[in-house]
């Protein structure tokens, strides 16, 4: 019979396998990011701290210290420039006072005494510029440091006006000027403004 169904088999039903169930990561909102702290401030920076002005009279001690010690300069230029006519000079106020002094105990004391003499000037101006320098940066213990050093420098200033000698007197009058220079600039130092300064 043709509608019939064969013994031993079972009806014929289609099975259709289910679909894979797919994960997408790609859907879920990742948490965001923490939030950055703010790189800005609503505080102002702080200022450089600013030294205060020196008082005018310092200003005026150091001025006039400045041209002292240039004139000095000037003054122990002049004389290392006429060295020759120093040298003969001193060796014949040395003959004079001892005309028994040999000749090479007089060169060699003559050598001995410029170079105290424009050294010692030289030493001096050349500590003194750098008081002057710290006076002016705000260091209170420069202002004692250059008075000290004013007190040895006038008398070594004297001492080389007397000692050198040129060909116009320009190594002379410019040590005179160095010194008298720098007992003028002193007067400011212990001036009452100077010393309030110090004390800040």
């Amino acid at each position: 019979m043709t509608g019939s169904i064969r013994s031993g088999q079972g009806p014929t039903t289609a099975h259709r396998p289910l679909p894979r169930r797919v994960v997408l990561t790609g859907n879920v909102a990742a948490a965001p990011p923490p939030a950055r702290p703010r790189v800005t401030s609503d505080l102002a920076p702080p200022l450089p701290r600013s030294r205060p002005p020196q008082p005018a009279t310092v200003r005026a001690a150091v001025a006039l210290w400045w041209a002292g010690s240039l004139a000095a300069v000037t003054g122990s230029s002049a004389a290392l420039l006429d060295l020759g006519g120093l040298r003969d000079r001193l060796a014949a106020l040395a003959t004079t006072e001892d005309p028994t002094a040999p000749a090479d105990l007089v060169t060699a004391g003559v050598r001995a005494t410029i170079a105290l003499v424009l050294g010692g000037v030289g030493v001096l101006v050349a500590v003194s510029l750098v008081w002057t320098a710290l006076v002016l940066r705000g260091h209170r213990w420069a202002r004692w440091a250059l008075l000290v050093t004013a007190v040895p420098t006038v008398p070594a200033l004297s001492v080389a006006q007397t000692v050198v000698t040129g060909g116009a007197d320009l190594d002379r009058w410019a040590l005179v000027a160095a010194a008298g220079l720098c007992v003028v600039a002193v007067v400011p130092l212990v001036s009452r403004s100077a010393r309030a300064a110090s004390r800040r």
